[in-house]
């Protein structure tokens, strides 16, 4: 099962996406990725992700570099389910995030979720 609702996606800083409108059922899992990629949500195409090189030329993969955070959004829902967030890919067109409700008892409520990048 995947993310429920209609995504809302918005860049709201030169490296910051912000994705409303989505909760996740009991146990189910969402997966976000940039235009290139493969994830049920996809950012918007202008957003371009560049590699991550530290001072001595290494260059940090994607699943390093891309920090994916999420809150809730919904002040009328109760409990908070425990939501588990792994990313894995090197680059724009493999990088995957994958947000998993962790509860299988019960559903998020409204999500809203920040995918930043270095630029």
């Amino acid at each position: 099962m995947a993310f429920t609702g209609t995504a809302t996606v918005k860049l709201v800083a030169d490296n910051m996406v912000r994705i409303t409108g989505l909760s996740l059922a009991a146990g189910a899992q969402g997966t976000i990725s940039f235009s290139a990629g493969s994830g049920q949500v996809k950012l918007p195409a202008n957003v371009e992700y560049m590699a991550y090189k530290v001072s001595d030329g290494t260059t940090v993969q994607a699943s390093d570099s891309v920090d994916v955070g999420s809150k809730l959004a919904d002040s009328t829902f109760g409990a908070i389910a425990p939501i588990a967030i792994t990313k894995a890919g090197v680059g724009a067109s493999d990088f995957l995030a994958t947000l998993t409700n962790q509860s299988l008892a019960s559903a998020t409520g409204q999500l809203e979720i920040y995918v930043k990048f270095h630029t």
